[in-house]
């Protein structure tokens, strides 16, 4: 067989780009070609001004809380596990984890955008890698998680399938069993990948 016939077939996020993106502060959709949302008034540049922070390098465990420290020893090394076995399946995805203690004022989503887009990139990465990127936030202060997706991966993400996965894992960060969470958390994200990824090859064979 040729080398050609064994390529796989790679579909760009752009075909399946929907026309609206999530406000990262109201978390409510507006059109793409708006500035500013049109719900809120949310504005990308001046936001990231607000935050006086040195973004880290985006790493797989970004424990600023100092929870994941104390968990579990074998979290580490069972969730990214789990994770790598994710990646072999969607070989584009890098999935991060953040816990940390944000200030009351500060709005969680908001500020995953800006760690999206200000953490500096790991040494061998591209702007590719980031637009494939789920970054889960977790404000341990607060008890609340934010979920955040590169621009190129939102396209397949069904905003109301990924919150049922972050409302499954709350009971679990609630109780301080942030293994659980974690794994659960990517056995859910592998399943609504699985499905988002059966409804793509839908759509191109309709076409």
């Amino acid at each position: 067989m040729s080398q050609s016939s064994n390529r796989k077939k790679v579909y760009p996020a752009r075909m399946f780009k929907r026309a609206k993106i999530v406000c990262p502060s109201c978390l409510k959709r507006y059109e793409e070609t708006g500035e500013k949302c049109q719900h809120c008034g949310f504005d990308a540049q001046r936001s990231a001004q607000q935050f006086d922070f040195t973004p880290p390098v985006m790493e797989r465990f970004m424990d600023k809380a100092g929870i994941i420290a104390q968990a579990d020893e074998k979290l580490i090394e069972d969730v990214g596990a789990a994770v790598d076995d994710l990646i072999k399946k969607f070989s584009q995805l890098e999935l991060y984890f953040c816990a940390l203690e944000l200030g009351e004022s500060v709005n969680i989503s908001e500020f995953g955008f800006w760690m999206m887009n200000a953490c500096p990139l790991q040494q061998g990465q591209d702007e590719r890698s980031r637009a494939w990127s789920i970054l889960l936030l977790m404000d341990v202060k607060r008890g609340l998680i934010s979920l955040t997706p590169g621009y190129a991966i939102e396209a397949f993400i069904d905003d109301s399938a990924w919150e049922g996965a972050l409302q499954a894992m709350a009971g679990h960060l609630a109780a301080g069993d942030y293994r659980a969470a974690l794994l659960g958390f990517v056995e859910d994200a592998g399943q609504l990948l699985r499905d988002s990824a059966k409804n793509v090859n839908e759509k191109i064979n309709r076409k």
